[in-house]
């Protein structure tokens, strides 16, 4: 981002009572400290980097993570689009839209400059809307826009992701890539994916049942069906995530991984986990020209 859109967007939020903008390296991140809550948010991918009330932190960030142009930051709630994960593991109706020399992992959403939109405050609650109008890359042929509305309060967290199409129709699948903390993995689980299937994408891609509330003893990396909440509890904290997503990908590289990822200290996979609000696979999004459609998760602690 050069000087001059900095200076806009400090500019943008001159009179604003709880946010401001902060250069860190080399990103703007909008800074929000209410009364009642904290949380930063970069220009860059609209990434929410950490959100906390008193003393409780929702997000994890990594310790290692790197605030450089171009790279999205390891943690907090990147936005995954228009693709998930490998481009070439995603259904034909995405992979057609997109051009397959060497494109990036999880899309370019993340990559990008997004432009500050409205913003509403008030004693209890801030709105924040983020817009990426014209997203181009050369990895993508489609047409469509996007726009992120994040709702903060002491009580919930919640993210709006909304594709809009353009002139003609397009395919895309999307996540909202939640890093979640916790004090020990070995006593974290996850509940409400009971009984349904998932995709092990450690165990080529075979399609398994649950059984059980999920549990991590090893690398998991795995898509599944979803269509209720999910309670995300870890030792003295217990987390409801709640949305309108079909599929959730659960995620810890573990050691091994771990050990060979960016922006990731050696031991960091005892202390997160993924839980990531997502309509992918069988579940990605077809929207005829002009059609919208909004990918929502709302965060409740249960703890507090």
């Amino acid at each position: 981002m050069t000087q001059q859109k900095y200076n806009a967007l400090r500019d943008q939020l001159s009179d604003m009572k709880y946010l401001s903008v902060e250069m860190r390296d080399a990103l703007p991140v909008i800074v929000i400290r209410h009364a009642d809550f904290s949380a930063d948010l970069a220009i860059q991918g609209a990434q929410l980097l950490r959100f906390a009330v008193q003393d409780s932190e929702w997000l994890w960030l990594s310790e290692t993570a790197e605030y450089k142009t171009g790279t999205s930051l390891r943690g907090g709630i990147p936005i995954c689009w228009p693709w998930f994960g490998d481009a070439a593991k995603n259904p034909p109706s995405v992979s057609n839209y997109i051009n397959m020399d060497n494109p990036p992992a999880h899309g370019f959403a993340r990559s990008q400059d997004w432009a500050l939109g409205e913003v509403s405050e008030s004693d209890s609650t801030i709105i924040i809307n983020m817009l990426l109008e014209n997203p181009a890359h050369t990895s993508w042929r489609g047409d469509a826009s996007l726009s992120l509305q994040i709702s903060m309060s002491a009580s919930a967290l919640t993210l709006a992701l909304t594709t809009t199409a353009g002139q003609s129709e397009v395919t895309v699948s999307q996540a909202l890539h939640t890093y979640f903390p916790t004090v020990d993995i070995t006593q974290t689980s996850i509940s409400g994916l009971e009984g349904e299937h998932y995709i092990d994408a450690l165990d080529s891609w075979v399609k398994k049942a649950q059984t059980g509330p999920v549990a991590f003893v090893e690398e998991t990396d795995r898509i599944y069906t979803v269509k209720g909440n999910l309670t995300l509890q870890s030792p003295g904290k217990t987390m409801t995530l709640s949305g309108n997503n079909r599929t959730a990908i659960v995620w810890n590289p573990w050691i091994e991984k771990g050990a060979r990822l960016s922006q990731f200290e050696d031991d960091a996979w005892k202390r997160m986990f993924c839980v990531e609000s997502a309509d992918v696979m069988d579940a990605a999004v077809s929207l005829s020209p002009g059609e919208s459609h909004t990918l929502r998760m709302t965060l409740v602690n249960r703890s507090i």
